[in-house]
């Protein structure tokens, strides 16, 4: 990987060590003599010290989005964005609603993953049904689009509203979980039980009826 040379020549350590460095050279051969062995020497460590101070400049490399990972913003902002070159200029406004709703299931999610870990893995899940409802949403605006006859049609949007419905309900869900969280985080009883994990495991029974429904018809 090659060095970030514009940022190396920003800095005014670059200067001051070359400057240091051809001090000490010409320190070098002025008291030790012009002999080959000097030059040889003194050279070999003054480009080492200018190296290994340049190699400092070398960019990182890229750490890969784990794309698994929905609970990371990103990742969920890139799977969401790459369904979303799947639907048509003209149901955009459709779209953005269910774009919205899905973005922020994933912020409640995120947030109350944070402030209990230990509902990780039915969060997780939770946005691989809120991104599965999002992708089925885009191919029903797709399908839509390119559909004529009057019946598939109305079966296409009667897929599409319930997808639509499901996503919306998973919204008002989190948000009110996210709520909940908040304010159990206030009671100090550690004997009271959460039923966090089984209204999750509700939430994400009801998303995945929904997704399984069309295969079924």
């Amino acid at each position: 990987m090659g060095i970030a040379w514009t940022n190396l020549f920003k800095q005014p350590q670059t200067y001051g060590l070359v400057a240091g460095t051809a001090l000490g050279f010409s320190a070098l051969v002025w008291l030790a003599g012009p002999r080959p062995l000097v030059w040889l020497t003194g050279g070999g460590i003054s480009a080492a010290m200018v190296g290994t101070w340049a190699t400092g400049f070398r960019p990182s490399p890229a750490v890969p989005l784990d794309s698994s990972n929905l609970l990371d913003a990103p990742v969920f902002a890139a799977q969401l964005e790459a369904i979303s070159r799947r639907v048509p200029p003209k149901a955009q406004s459709t779209w953005g609603q269910a774009h919205t709703w899905a973005s922020e299931s994933q912020r409640f999610a995120t947030r109350i993953n944070e402030q209990d870990s230990f509902l990780h893995l039915e969060l997780l899940e939770a946005m691989h049904t809120v991104q599965d409802l999002a992708r089925q949403v885009a191919e029903a605006l797709a399908v839509m689009d390119n559909i004529e006859t009057p019946a598939y049609r109305q079966l296409a949007q009667q897929r599409l509203a319930l997808s639509c419905d499901r996503l919306q309900a998973t919204h008002a869900q989190l948000q009110q979980l996210q709520d909940q969280v908040t304010l159990a985080s206030l009671d100090t009883d550690p004997t009271t039980g959460s039923p966090l994990p089984q209204r999750l495991q509700t939430l994400i029974a009801a998303n995945k009826h929904i997704l399984e429904e069309p295969r079924e018809g």
